[in-house]
C-alpha cells in the first residue's frame, strides 16, 4: 500500500517495489481548507468547488484562510470608550447602536461612593462616609484625595462645667474635673464650686433687708409744631395726638432689689391741677430701649424711637387724680429704665412733672426673696432720698429658674470656624469686603426653665451685657427671635451649620453702651418648665458685642417673674 488515496494497489514485484494496478476516482482531501468536494483524477487529489464563507452578516468581514477555512472579522468598530453605553452592530444594516445602560461607573470624584450610568453617562453616588467615629477628629471629604480626618479641640463638651473638655485623636475625648466657679442651678445658692467634676451648690443666697430705692430721676415732653424746643425744666408733662403731637419721656432708676425678684413696679403720674390737665385717655406708656438722652437737651427732633409695646393704657382722667401705669413686665430689678407717654386721643392729657412743687412722678417698686417667704418691701419715691416701706408676708414657693446653657456666635466670612469658647458674642449685619473680619454675625443662645409648674409666666427677660471693648456699643442692640431648632453644639455650631431664624422678631433694641445691661424682653416665647433656643440678628453693620458665658463679665441670664 502506497498510502495514496487516488491509487488502486496491487502486489509486490521481484524486486520488493509496490505495483501500481491503477487509479481511481475516490472524494479525497487535497490540504487546502478554502476548497469542497475534492475528487482523485490520475493518481492525484485535485481541489473541488472554493468553500462559499459568506455569513450574511453585513457587520462582518467574509473570508478563507487555507489552513483554517473560512474566516469572519468585524467589518468596523462600534465601541465609542463609553462605559455607560452598551455599543453594537445591526447585522442587517452594519450601523452602530450606543444604547444607554445602568452599569456601575466612576465619576472621578472620591467622594461619592456607588456611582451609577444613567442617560449614557456616570453619575455620582450618595456622598462617601468619611465619618470614623472619633469625636476628636474633624470628618470631611477632599475631592483630590478622598476621606480626610483632621484632629480637632472642638467636639468634645460634655456640657459640665465643672470638666475640662480635650481631644486626643488616638483615644477620643478627655474630661478632667476642674474646680471653676460654676451654677448649681438653685438660684438660692451663692458662690457655687465645682468638686469631683460636679457643681456643689455654696452658701445660702442671703436677700437684702433694706428697702429699695426707686425713683423719677429725669422726665420731658417734646411736641411736634416746636421741633428744636426743649421742655426739660417746665412744671408739666403733656400728651397729645394733635394737630401738634406731644409725648412725655422719663427715667426711672431702681437700686437695692438686689437678689430679690421684683413682683410688681408701677409708675404713678398725678393730673395736673391746671385748665384742660383732664382728659377722655391718660395716654399709654411704652418701655423704650434708649435711656441716652437727656432731659435739658431733647426735642423733638432728638427723641429716641418708641420701641416698646404699650404696657398700660389709661382711661379718662380728672384734675387732681393721681393715674397708675402697671410696668412690672418691664422693670425686672437693678438698673435704670426707660418710658415714653404717648396717646391716641387729640383731647390732651398735663401731668405735674418732677419739677413741680407737688404731685411729683412716683415710681412704686414690690420686691420678695425668691429663695423663702419673707417680707415683700415696697418703695415709692419722688426723689432718692424720699420713700414710705409697707411690708406683707408671702407663702412659701419652689423658685422658678432660668439659666442661660449654651451661647456662640457664626460668622459668615469664616464659614466653617466655631466660636463657642469665645468670651464675647457678636451680632453684625457687616459686608464680606475684608475676609475674616466683617462678615455677617449671628448670636444664638439656648436657656433652661424649671421650677415654673402650674404657675403663669409674668415676664421672661433674656439680659446681655455690652462688652467691655473697643467698639462694643452699637446703634443698635439687635433683634431677638425664638427659634425651633434646639438640638446644635455650642461648640461645633458654625455658618454652615448654623439652625434657621424661623420665628418673628420678639424684640429690638436701640443704642446700647458699653457695660449697659441689655434687655431682651421674651416673655411671649416662654410659657413654662422646658428648654428654649433665641437667635440675634441685626440689620445694622454697626456691631453690637456681648459678654459670652465664657467671659469675664457679667454673663447672659434669664430672669423670670411668675405669678402665684
Amino acid at each position: 500500500n502506497d498510502a495514496n488515496v487516488c491509487t488502486d494497489d496491487g502486489t509486490c514485484n521481484g524486486t520488493g517495489t509496490c505495483q501500481v494496478v491503477g487509479f481511481n476516482a475516490n472524494p479525497c482531501q487535497d490540504g487546502n481548507a478554502c476548497t469542497a468536494g475534492d475528487t482523485c483524477a490520475t493518481g492525484t487529489c485535485v481541489g473541488g468547488a472554493p468553500l462559499d464563507c459568506d455569513d450574511h452578516n453585513l457587520c462582518t468581514t467574509d473570508s478563507c484562510d487555507p489552513a483554517l477555512g473560512c474566516v469572519h472579522t468585524a467589518a468596523r468598530s462600534c465601541d465609542d470608550g463609553n462605559v455607560c453605553t452598551t455599543d453594537s452592530c445591526d447585522p442587517a444594516t452594519g450601523d452602530c447602536t450606543m444604547a444607554p445602560n445602568t452599569a456601575a461607573c466612576e465619576d472621578g470624584n472620591p467622594c461619592t461612593a456607588h456611582d451609577t450610568c444613567a442617560d449614557g453617562a456616570c453619575h455620582g453616588g450618595p456622598p462617601l462616609a468619611c465619618d470614623d467615629g472619633n469625636a476628636c477628629t474633624t470628618d470631611s471629604c477632599d475631592p483630590a484625595v478622598g476621606c480626610v480626618h483632621a484632629a480637632n479641640t472642638l467636639a468634645c463638651d460634655d456640657g459640665n462645667v465643672c470638666t475640662s473638655d480635650s481631644c486626643d485623636p488616638a483615644t477620643g475625648c478627655v474630661h478632667t474635673a476642674n474646680a471653676a466657679a460654676c451654677d448649681d442651678g438653685n438660684m438660692c445658692t451663692t458662690a457655687d464650686t465645682c468638686s469631683n467634676g460636679t457643681c456643689v451648690g455654696g452658701p445660702p443666697l442671703v436677700c437684702p433687708t433694706g428697702a429699695p430705692a426707686a425713683v423719677v430721676e429725669a422726665d420731658t415732653s417734646v411736641t411736634s409744631d416746636k421741633r428744636t424746643t426743649n421742655f426739660g425744666t417746665s412744671k408739666l408733662l403733656n400728651a397729645d395726638a394733635g394737630p401738634a403731637v406731644q409725648r412725655t419721656f422719663l427715667r426711672v432708676r431702681v437700686a437695692g432689689v438686689g437678689t430679690r425678684q421684683v413682683t410688681g413696679a408701677h409708675l404713678l403720674l398725678q393730673v395736673a391741677k391746671v385748665t384742660n390737665a383732664q382728659s377722655v385717655s391718660g395716654g399709654r406708656i411704652h418701655p423704650i430701649t434708649d435711656c441716652g438722652w437727656n432731659e435739658r437737651t431733647m426735642t423733638w427732633s432728638t427723641q429716641p424711637a418708641i420701641d416698646g409695646p404699650v404696657l398700660a393704657t389709661a382711661g379718662a382722667v380728672a384734675q387732681g387724680r393721681m393715674v397708675d401705669f402697671d410696668v412690672s413686665s418691664a422693670i425686672h430689678g437693678d438698673g435704670v429704665y426707660c418710658f415714653a407717654l404717648d396717646t391716641l386721643s387729640t383731647d390732651s392729657v398735663i401731668y405735674n412733672s418732677h419739677e413741680a412743687t407737688a404731685g411729683k412722678p412716683e415710681v412704686a417698686v414690690t420686691a420678695a426673696c425668691p429663695c423663702a417667704p419673707g417680707p415683700t418691701t415696697t418703695t415709692t419715691a419722688t426723689t432718692p432720698t424720699t420713700s414710705t416701706t409697707t411690708t406683707t408676708t408671702l407663702p412659701a414657693a419652689t423658685a422658678a429658674v432660668g439659666t442661660v446653657v449654651a451661647d456662640t456666635y457664626v460668622q459668615s466670612d469664616l464659614p466653617t470656624t466655631n466660636f463657642g469658647t469665645k468670651p464675647t458674642l457678636f451680632v453684625d449685619n457687616g459686608v464680606a469686603t475684608n475676609p475674616g473680619t466683617t462678615g455677617v454675625q449671628r448670636t444664638f443662645l439656648r436657656v433652661s426653665v424649671s421650677g415654673v409648674g402650674a404657675r403663669p409666666v409674668a415676664a421672661a427677660h433674656l439680659k446681655l451685657q455690652v462688652a467691655n471693648a473697643t467698639n462694643a456699643n452699637s446703634v443698635t442692640g439687635g433683634s431677638i427671635h425664638r427659634i425651633t431648632n434646639c438640638s446644635w453644639s455650642e461648640t461645633t455650631m458654625t455658618w454652615n451649620t448654623q439652625p434657621a431664624i424661623d420665628g418673628p422678631a420678639l424684640a429690638t433694641l436701640g443704642a446700647v453702651a458699653i457695660g449697659q445691661l441689655a434687655d431682651f424682653d421674651v416673655t411671649s416665647a416662654i410659657p413654662g418648665d422646658g428648654t428654649y433656643c433665641f437667635a440675634i440678628d441685626t440689620v445694622s453693620t454697626d456691631s453690637a458685642l456681648y459678654n459670652s458665658r465664657e467671659g469675664t463679665g457679667t454673663r447672659p441670664a434669664l430672669a423670670l417673674q411668675v405669678l402665684p
